[in-house]
């Protein structure tokens, strides 16, 4: 994926995207990969908004966050 700009106004590096979706079309699993950083996120399956899994590794910094189709988000930093 090019380079570019997000919604937020926040700068991104070009990033090499994988993706792997549900028979549904939902992606489930997310791999990227950047310069800057790198990171997986897992989705709750089809039918939930708010449950995922991401583990980002981005600088000299990593992070853990996870939330639950409840609201409840628990981010662990080393």
């Amino acid at each position: 994926m090019p380079a570019g700009t997000s919604a937020h106004g926040d700068r991104y590096p070009e990033t090499v995207l994988l993706r792997l979706i549900t028979e549904r079309g939902r992606p489930s699993v997310k791999v990227s990969a950047s310069e800057e950083a790198s990171g997986v996120s897992l989705a709750g399956p089809s039918g939930t908004s708010n449950t995922y899994v991401i583990l980002e590794a981005k600088g000299t910094t990593s992070a853990l966050t996870l939330k639950n189709e409840d609201g409840h988000e628990q981010t662990v930093k080393p």
